[in-house]
């Protein structure tokens, strides 16, 4: 069943990590977002892309609640900017066509964020693989 469209949505995300990604042979990141739309929707589906590879975002158990998650081998997962986007259904299809020109469902301030907290996970886990 299709998602419903969610205009002008308010996100606020949050992240965490495993705590044995140290013997882990890759790095992994999660995203996890709390969305509210305006309309009231909570059927939303969602799709992420992170440096040009679209991943499918879960619902959690809790109304509004979305994760995304990826891997990357632990060479591969450079210190920096992660950035992630956001997608709806209608957007999410228009991207794959290569027709996309519309706003990020997420503001540049909240991938931002996104980007320091997986900088800050991807540099703290390859400082202890390092130790």
């Amino acid at each position: 069943c299709p998602g419903e469209p969610c205009p002008e949505p308010t996100i606020a995300p949050s992240y965490y990590t495993t705590s044995d990604a140290v013997i882990a042979s890759e790095s992994v990141f999660v995203v996890e977002i709390s969305l509210v739309c305006k309309n009231g929707a909570q059927n939303v589906a969602l799709y992420a892309d992170v440096n040009g590879k679209q991943f499918p975002v879960t619902r959690g158990q809790d109304v509004g609640r979305y994760q995304v998650s990826w891997s990357l081998e632990h060479r591969q997962a450079q210190s920096g900017t992660y950035e992630v986007k956001f997608f709806d259904e209608e957007s999410y299809s228009a991207l794959r066509k290569g027709a996309w020109n519309g706003p990020w469902v997420s503001t540049e301030v909240v991938a931002a964020a996104i980007g320091l907290v997986v900088y800050y996970l991807a540099f703290s886990t390859k400082s202890s693989i390092q130790a």
